[in-house]
């Protein structure tokens, strides 16, 4: 049974990234925003593709790669105003 849970937990884990991840990407569209950022921890848990990859921009449209990348990715996408000015 400790495998089924955990596959569970697994299986939660990443329905949870993905949806909210898909809801940042439809919500920032939705206002005209079509940047991202993967942004989110790079320590000793981080994989080697997550760490390469966080801070890199990518545009909607454009190859953008689908979070969570992985089992237990601590990755998401924040918005990124490019060329906007501060107000």
């Amino acid at each position: 049974m400790g495998g089924i849970d955990m596959r569970l937990e697994m299986l939660g884990h990443q329905i949870e990234w993905g949806t909210f991840n898909n809801a940042a990407k439809i919500t920032a569209s939705s206002i005209g925003v079509f940047n991202f950022m993967m942004i989110g921890p790079d320590d000793e848990k981080t994989c080697q593709w997550c760490s390469e990859h966080i801070g890199r921009v990518y545009r909607l449209g454009q190859f953008m790669p689908n979070l969570p990348k992985h089992v237990y990715c601590r990755h998401y996408w924040d918005l990124e105003y490019l060329g906007e000015k501060a107000q």
